[in-house]
Protein backbone atom coordinates (compact mmCIF):
# COMPACT_ATOMS: atom_id res chain seq x y z
CA UNK A 1 0.00 0.00 0.00
CA UNK A 2 0.94 3.48 -0.77
CA UNK A 3 -0.16 7.11 -0.05
CA UNK A 4 0.25 10.03 -2.19
CA UNK A 5 -0.50 13.72 -2.01
CA UNK A 6 -1.02 15.53 -5.14
CA UNK A 7 -1.98 19.04 -6.12
CA UNK A 8 -4.57 19.70 -8.82
CA UNK A 9 -3.36 22.34 -10.66
CA UNK A 10 -5.79 22.00 -13.50
CA UNK A 11 -8.72 19.59 -15.01
CA UNK A 12 -9.59 20.02 -18.81
CA UNK A 13 -11.42 18.17 -20.72
CA UNK A 14 -11.44 17.54 -24.81
CA UNK A 15 -12.89 20.63 -27.03
CA UNK A 16 -14.19 20.27 -30.40
CA UNK A 17 -13.04 22.33 -32.63
CA UNK A 18 -15.76 24.37 -34.74
CA UNK A 19 -16.46 23.54 -37.88
CA UNK A 20 -15.26 26.32 -40.34
CA UNK A 21 -13.26 27.29 -43.45
CA UNK A 22 -9.77 27.54 -41.02
CA UNK A 23 -10.13 24.60 -39.50
CA UNK A 24 -11.29 22.72 -43.27
CA UNK A 25 -7.96 24.96 -44.83
CA UNK A 26 -5.84 22.55 -42.09
CA UNK A 27 -6.76 19.59 -44.13
CA UNK A 28 -6.24 20.97 -47.49
CA UNK A 29 -10.29 22.04 -48.26
CA UNK A 30 -10.18 25.46 -49.42
CA UNK A 31 -13.17 25.48 -50.91
CA UNK A 32 -16.54 24.06 -50.49
CA UNK A 33 -17.41 24.18 -46.92
CA UNK A 34 -18.45 21.08 -44.80
CA UNK A 35 -19.49 19.07 -48.25
CA UNK A 36 -16.34 19.11 -49.68
CA UNK A 37 -14.53 18.61 -45.96
CA UNK A 38 -17.21 15.58 -45.77
CA UNK A 39 -15.82 14.12 -49.00
CA UNK A 40 -12.46 14.71 -48.61
CA UNK A 41 -12.49 12.71 -45.33
CA UNK A 42 -14.57 9.56 -47.07
CA UNK A 43 -12.19 9.46 -50.05
CA UNK A 44 -8.91 9.06 -47.42
CA UNK A 45 -11.54 6.54 -45.52
CA UNK A 46 -12.25 4.90 -48.52
CA UNK A 47 -8.33 4.69 -49.95
CA UNK A 48 -7.51 3.42 -46.24
CA UNK A 49 -10.10 0.69 -46.92
CA UNK A 50 -9.38 -0.71 -49.90
CA UNK A 51 -5.57 -0.53 -48.83
CA UNK A 52 -6.75 -2.76 -46.01
CA UNK A 53 -8.70 -5.23 -47.47
CA UNK A 54 -6.06 -5.24 -50.32
CA UNK A 55 -3.23 -5.74 -47.95
CA UNK A 56 -5.06 -8.88 -45.71
CA UNK A 57 -5.95 -10.61 -49.31
CA UNK A 58 -2.33 -10.34 -50.19
CA UNK A 59 -1.26 -11.92 -46.77
CA UNK A 60 -3.40 -15.15 -46.93
CA UNK A 61 -2.38 -15.46 -50.66
CA UNK A 62 1.52 -15.44 -49.75
CA UNK A 63 0.71 -17.55 -46.79
CA UNK A 64 -1.09 -20.17 -49.37
CA UNK A 65 1.60 -20.19 -51.37
CA UNK A 66 3.87 -21.04 -48.57
CA UNK A 67 1.56 -24.09 -47.34
CA UNK A 68 1.51 -25.28 -51.20
CA UNK A 69 4.82 -24.91 -51.84
CA UNK A 70 7.78 -25.98 -49.38
CA UNK A 71 10.60 -24.52 -50.33
CA UNK A 72 14.49 -25.66 -49.34
CA UNK A 73 15.68 -22.03 -48.66
CA UNK A 74 19.46 -21.73 -49.69
CA UNK A 75 22.07 -20.93 -46.77
CA UNK A 76 23.36 -18.15 -48.82
CA UNK A 77 19.86 -16.24 -49.48
CA UNK A 78 18.85 -16.90 -46.19
CA UNK A 79 22.30 -15.26 -44.82
CA UNK A 80 21.75 -12.31 -46.72
CA UNK A 81 18.12 -11.85 -45.97
CA UNK A 82 19.00 -12.28 -42.58
CA UNK A 83 21.95 -9.40 -42.89
CA UNK A 84 18.94 -7.05 -44.33
CA UNK A 85 17.14 -7.78 -41.64
CA UNK A 86 19.76 -6.67 -39.01
CA UNK A 87 20.29 -3.71 -40.98
CA UNK A 88 16.66 -2.62 -40.74
CA UNK A 89 16.25 -3.14 -37.16
CA UNK A 90 19.64 -1.18 -36.38
CA UNK A 91 18.35 1.54 -39.04
CA UNK A 92 14.64 1.52 -37.20
CA UNK A 93 15.92 1.51 -34.00
CA UNK A 94 18.26 4.75 -34.65
CA UNK A 95 21.09 2.22 -32.81
CA UNK A 96 24.03 4.05 -34.16
CA UNK A 97 26.02 2.43 -31.91
CA UNK A 98 24.87 -1.27 -32.46
CA UNK A 99 26.63 -2.57 -35.73
CA UNK A 100 24.46 -5.41 -37.12
CA UNK A 101 26.38 -8.02 -37.01
CA UNK A 102 25.99 -7.96 -32.89
CA UNK A 103 22.09 -8.58 -33.23
CA UNK A 104 21.96 -12.30 -32.72
CA UNK A 105 20.97 -14.11 -36.00
CA UNK A 106 18.11 -16.50 -34.36
CA UNK A 107 15.84 -13.18 -33.52
CA UNK A 108 15.62 -12.75 -37.75
CA UNK A 109 16.25 -16.56 -39.11
CA UNK A 110 12.01 -17.16 -39.62
CA UNK A 111 11.12 -14.12 -40.67
CA UNK A 112 14.33 -14.75 -43.26
CA UNK A 113 13.40 -17.86 -44.61
CA UNK A 114 9.62 -16.70 -44.73
CA UNK A 115 10.86 -14.13 -46.82
CA UNK A 116 13.74 -15.79 -49.17
CA UNK A 117 10.79 -18.49 -49.73
CA UNK A 118 8.38 -16.47 -51.12
CA UNK A 119 10.65 -14.60 -53.04
CA UNK A 120 11.81 -17.68 -54.95
CA UNK A 121 8.07 -18.91 -55.13
CA UNK A 122 6.48 -15.22 -56.29
CA UNK A 123 9.90 -15.08 -58.86
CA UNK A 124 8.90 -18.42 -60.29
CA UNK A 125 5.46 -17.11 -60.41
CA UNK A 126 6.36 -13.93 -62.63
CA UNK A 127 8.65 -16.38 -64.69
CA UNK A 128 6.00 -18.96 -65.48
CA UNK A 129 3.46 -16.47 -66.60
CA UNK A 130 5.72 -13.90 -68.24
CA UNK A 131 4.22 -10.68 -66.07
CA UNK A 132 5.83 -7.28 -66.51
CA UNK A 133 4.54 -4.47 -64.29
CA UNK A 134 1.37 -3.20 -65.92
CA UNK A 135 1.81 0.66 -66.91
CA UNK A 136 -1.37 1.52 -66.49
CA UNK A 137 -1.22 0.20 -62.84
CA UNK A 138 1.70 2.10 -61.87
CA UNK A 139 0.90 5.20 -63.03
CA UNK A 140 -2.98 4.74 -61.31
CA UNK A 141 -0.93 3.33 -57.63
CA UNK A 142 1.35 6.31 -58.31
CA UNK A 143 -1.82 8.61 -58.79
CA UNK A 144 -4.04 7.10 -55.84
CA UNK A 145 -0.88 7.66 -53.31
CA UNK A 146 -0.24 11.12 -54.33
CA UNK A 147 -3.53 12.36 -54.05
CA UNK A 148 -3.44 12.35 -50.56
CA UNK A 149 -1.03 15.25 -51.32
CA UNK A 150 -1.94 19.24 -51.41
CA UNK A 151 0.16 19.29 -55.03
CA UNK A 152 -0.68 15.23 -56.26
CA UNK A 153 1.13 16.23 -59.52
CA UNK A 154 4.37 16.94 -57.96
CA UNK A 155 4.21 13.78 -56.12
CA UNK A 156 3.32 11.87 -59.17
CA UNK A 157 6.21 14.19 -61.24
CA UNK A 158 8.60 12.92 -58.35
CA UNK A 159 7.71 9.54 -58.46
CA UNK A 160 8.34 9.43 -61.98
CA UNK A 161 11.62 11.12 -61.78
CA UNK A 162 13.63 8.98 -59.11
CA UNK A 163 14.56 5.61 -60.61
CA UNK A 164 14.44 3.84 -57.39
CA UNK A 165 11.03 4.94 -55.54
CA UNK A 166 9.74 3.96 -59.42
CA UNK A 167 11.26 0.71 -59.06
CA UNK A 168 9.68 -0.17 -55.35
CA UNK A 169 5.63 1.42 -57.06
CA UNK A 170 6.33 -0.85 -59.95
CA UNK A 171 7.63 -4.16 -57.36
CA UNK A 172 4.59 -3.47 -55.32
CA UNK A 173 2.35 -4.37 -58.53
CA UNK A 174 4.07 -6.96 -59.78
CA UNK A 175 2.91 -8.55 -56.66
CA UNK A 176 -0.45 -7.42 -56.92
CA UNK A 177 -0.13 -8.73 -60.36
CA UNK A 178 1.02 -12.23 -58.65
CA UNK A 179 -1.61 -12.37 -56.26
CA UNK A 180 -4.25 -11.73 -59.00
CA UNK A 181 -2.58 -14.07 -61.24
CA UNK A 182 -3.02 -16.62 -58.10
CA UNK A 183 -6.90 -16.30 -57.23
CA UNK A 184 -7.41 -16.61 -60.81
CA UNK A 185 -5.93 -19.89 -60.94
Amino acid sequence: AAEFETTVKEVAGPVLPELNDEFFAQFGVDEGGIEAFRAEVRQNMERELRQAIKTKIKGQVMDGLLETNQVDVPKALLGGEIDRLRAQAVQQFGGASIKPEQLPAELFEEQAKRRVALGLVVAEIVKQHELKPDADRVRAMIEEMASAYQEPEQVVNWYYQNEQQLGEVQSVVLEEQVVDTVLQK
